[in-house]
């Protein structure tokens, strides 16, 4: 070992001051370079080759032609299946008076409207249905219509009974169906 101690001091005699500053600034430059750089060196090939395996995912899904089921896209497609067609309009209305005469209620005359949401693009069938029976009657038929036609939403409903001795009651049902428009 003498001998490789002895070239090491030769050798930094020749270099002179300003070599020997050289070669300590070279060797802290490799360990720093091997210490900060190839970490991240590293990191970015991960990164580049996770980026690479996500764009050919992409490109296995638009040759299919589907979209996966987290993108924006097909989940709002998912939202829109949810609604039925307007053109199942009576359908949905024929389950609504199945379930009011399930409850033994009679949806004699109502107030009907139908608007279009430029927001959403749905179709809103708004009904105000005056309704004479019992308040368990009522209720049961306002969660039987709703459980039938998930797209129903309730917007109101008010109770009054006229006399305090009688056993039914006057309410006022206010629903809304929402429907895709049948383009």
């Amino acid at each position: 070992m003498p001998i490789s101690r002895l070239m090491f001091s030769e050798t930094l005699q020749k270099l002179g001051p300003p070599g020997a500053v050289g070669v300590a600034l070279l060797a802290f430059s490799l360990s720093l370079a091997l210490t900060t750089l190839y970490p991240s060196w590293q990191e970015l090939d991960r990164l580049r080759a996770s980026a690479a395996a996500a764009q050919e995912n992409q490109r296995k899904v638009a040759a299919r032609g589907t979209l996966p089921n987290d993108s924006p896209v097909a989940q709002l497609r998912a939202f829109y299946a949810f609604f039925p067609l307007q053109s199942d309009a009576p359908e949905s209305l024929s389950r609504m008076y199945a379930a009011a005469e399930e409850n033994k209620l009679q949806l004699l005359r109502g107030e009907y409207a139908l608007s279009t949401d430029r927001q959403t693009g749905l179709v809103l069938y708004r009904m105000t249905l005056p309704v004479r029976g019992g308040y368990t009657q009522i209720r049961e038929f306002v969660a039987a219509a709703r459980k039938a036609i998930p797209a129903l939403a309730l917007d109101e409903l008010s109770f009054e009974r006229p006399n305090i001795s009688d056993n039914q009651v006057q309410a006022r049902i206010r629903l809304t169906l929402y429907l895709k428009f049948a383009s």
